[in-house]
């Protein structure tokens, strides 16, 4: 049995999956959490007996807290699902503060760095980086044609979600002067870019009822964008570990040459 504590959002699904199946169909109910999209647990987790065991347990709790808070004719589940649905919405609520402060703090160290407050300290890393550098040239050359390559890459799955046929309605641009130097700012990651759209699109699924057209509409560009983004994903790991092979074995052959100028 899994003994690892549910989550808010876990508990929110559980309760809703509870209320449309009912209580004597927990086959269906393991059977929905398991293949939920926004959950990612192991495949065995949401079995029957522990999905049924923590809804019980919730149940407890609620008699617990005597339901007090809430309408005595409103049903257990309903009563569970509105409770749970607060506290998750406190949850992303707090979620987002913390990304907005992140965002701001960076915004604000690259107008220090452009009023020249870091000077002193950049230079000292780039010393730093210079003084530990031990790649050889190849492998830098290589390292910068994958980036560029992966930027590429990148652009086209970026030309890709955009062009969803849901996509118009989520790619209304930042103005500056809600965030200066927003345009500065580089993506150098796939997980940064993955942040990005998630974030872009969780955004519009907590602000839009769940049900309306447009949590609808967020909700299948979100499937289909990480569906997209999983398999870039893939793709450029294999494309990396092809890389990486190629230069272990030039550095394998130069080893080798010099070896022989030795003898």
């Amino acid at each position: 049995m899994a003994t690892a504590e549910w989550t808010v959002l876990e508990k929110l699904l559980l309760s809703q999956a509870v209320y449309k199946y009912g209580e004597d169909n927990w086959f269906q109910i393991a059977r929905n959490l398991k293949h939920h999209a926004l959950l990612d647990r192991p495949s065995d987790y949401f079995n029957q007996k522990n999905c049924s065991l923590q809804y019980y347990l919730m149940v407890e709790e609620l008699d617990k807290e005597k339901r007090n808070i809430f309408n005595q004719d409103m049903p257990v589940v309903v009563q569970l699902a509105r409770q749970l649905y607060n506290l998750r919405l406190e949850e992303l609520k707090k979620a987002i503060s913390e990304d907005e402060e992140k965002f701001l703090m960076l915004v604000s160290e690259i107008d220090d760095i452009r009023a020249g407050k870091w000077d002193d300290k950049l230079l000292s890393s780039i010393k730093d980086a210079q003084n530990g550098m031990e790649t050889t040239p190849v492998e830098n050359k290589e390292d910068d044609q994958r980036h560029k390559s992966w930027q590429k890459n990148i652009n086209l799955l970026w030309r890709e979600i955009a062009n969803h046929k849901n996509g118009a309605m989520f790619m209304n641009p930042i103005k500056e002067n809600i965030a200066p130097h927003y345009y500065d700012i580089f993506i150098n990651t796939t997980a940064e870019f993955e942040r990005d759209v998630v974030l872009m699109l969780n955004n519009s699924l907590m602000y839009n009822k769940e049900g309306t057209e447009v949590y609808q509409l967020a909700r299948e560009m979100l499937d289909d964008a990480m569906e997209q983004i999983r398999v870039f994903k893939t793709a450029d790991t294999d494309t990396s570990t092809s890389s990486h092979t190629r230069a272990a074995s030039m550095a394998a052959k130069a080893d080798r040459r010099k070896s022989t100028n030795i003898e």
